[in-house]
């Protein structure tokens, strides 16, 4: 029995707050109240594991002091600026030079937003504006992937591959100027029985770049691990051969590490594991460890140097916001000092082994994907078949994760991975204490 309290916050909820990604009208019946390091708390007292980092966002555990006294710091000295009309202010300088050492290539320049949908959308808007002043304002065209997230804002929602009949149809169609193409799915390949679906996806994303004609194509945009399909990670020559595909065909490459990046797979970016250096790069979640809305967009010297000295009609109110910046800024030193990638290398190590032995060979688990802290599990109903998880069994299964107190997600492009995306803080024993809990769940699953 929930005590008054917390009935009456659920009532008032239901009535008054419309949640994103949840059915209108209704809640999942708890009010989290309380959070620091891994652990989430409800109004009932009840712990939580976040075994998701909320939505993959909270890559250095919640509440950091350092992140807190930053922003009280700043918000002694200021609380607003804009960053428009070529005003600026040291907390977002600061966070620029301490970007440009961490990213790869040279990726040195930036243009902040308020999260990962805004990035998206200036980077689709800056790919048509860099052919434009090129001259080549024919080049428009944006390529991704089916089972890809972008973003559900209005450009990144026609970008976004993921849910076709539940992101995107019921607000419209597609807009015209953006394609999709297969993913390097090889689990659940979309060309069937073929001996290598990367290589089967790599060709046909040239096929399609050879018919739409590369002088309409202004850039192609992918997530280096696809994040909200399960952590789907491509064959190993999969990014290379793409990124050789858009310097042979002079089209912009956009790396989204909006959910990937800050350490989150054992590199500073997942990129960093095929050698990939972009021409732009999206960047929020983990930039800023969520504590506020925040999000880059990094440009490389290329892009830049088109450019420069060009008026630029695009930005957001909260572009820059300082005491997101302040937040960011001191995020950033943690991953440094605390050597944060090495722990996510290091633990996601330990966890992969784990799911492969003691996982994988139960009935619902298909195999483990994804590296670092960025993992999941596929489930299915039948590995013979295939067939993934039955909706009444995941549900039943989500219900049982949060009653034995762990907070994650099981959805994917198929509706049935379970993720295991922890903040990179984790410690081994921490892991361990997770995987012990979900492990008699996991085994117990009995699809209908």
């Amino acid at each position: 029995m929930v005590s008054k309290r917390t009935q009456e916050l659920l009532k008032s909820d239901a009535e008054k707050v419309v949640h994103g990604m949840y059915t209108v009208g209704r809640n999942m019946g708890i009010v989290m109240e309380k959070a620091h390091g891994i652990y989430l708390y409800d109004t009932e007292g009840k712990e939580y594991i976040d075994l998701s980092s909320q939505l993959i966002c909270v890559n250095l555990g919640h509440r950091r002091q350092e992140i807190i006294d930053a922003i009280m710091k700043a918000l002694n000295e200021i609380d607003f600026v804009t960053t428009f009309f070529g005003i600026t202010n040291p907390y977002i300088i600061e966070v620029s030079e301490k970007l440009a050492k961490l990213t790869p290539g040279d990726l040195n320049h930036f243009h902040f937003t308020s999260g990962g949908a805004e990035a998206v959308d200036s980077a689709v808007k800056l790919a048509r504006f860099y052919w434009s002043r090129k001259g080549l304002a024919g080049k428009y065209k944006i390529i991704s992937l089916y089972a890809s997230y972008h973003g559900s804002a209005g450009i990144s929602t026609n970008v976004t591959g993921l849910g076709r009949g539940a992101n995107q149809n019921p607000f419209g169609p597609v807009s015209p100027g953006f394609i999709h193409v297969a993913p390097p799915y090889s689990y659940r390949c979309m060309f069937g029985d073929v001996p290598d679906c990367g290589q089967a996806s790599v060709d046909y994303l040239e096929s399609v770049i050879q018919a739409e004609g590369p002088e309409s194509i202004a850039a192609f945009i992918a997530e280096p691990i696809m994040g909200a399909a399960g952590m789907i990670e491509p064959p190993p020559k999969w990014w290379p051969q793409v990124a050789e595909l858009c310097r042979k065909y002079d089209i912009l490459l956009i790396v989204d590490e909006i959910m990937s990046g800050f350490a989150r797979t054992g590199k500073m970016f997942a990129c960093e594991h095929w050698g990939i250096k972009g021409d732009m790069m999206t960047m929020a979640k983990g930039i800023v460890n969520s504590t506020l809305p925040f999000a880059a967009l990094a440009l490389s010297d290329k892009v830049y140097d088109v450019l420069k000295d060009n008026m630029l009609a695009h930005g957001f109110t909260y572009s820059g916001h300082p005491i997101a910046a302040a937040a960011s800024s001191a995020a950033l030193d943690i991953y440094v000092r605390d050597n944060v990638v090495e722990n996510a290398a290091r633990v996601g190590k330990h966890i992969k082994q784990r799911l492969e032995a003691e996982f994988v060979p139960l009935p619902c688990v298909a195999y483990a994907d994804g590296r670092g802290v960025f993992q999941a599990l596929e489930l299915v109903t039948d590995k013979n078949t295939k067939e993934p998880i039955d909706q009444q069994t995941k549900d039943k299964f989500w219900q049982d994760l949060f009653d034995a107190g762990i907070f994650t997600r099981v959805i994917g492009w198929r509706g049935n991975r379970m993720f295991i995306c922890p903040p990179c803080v984790i410690t081994i024993e921490e892991a361990d204490k997770v995987l012990d809990i979900i492990k008699p769940l996991v085994a117990g699953l009995k699809p209908k």
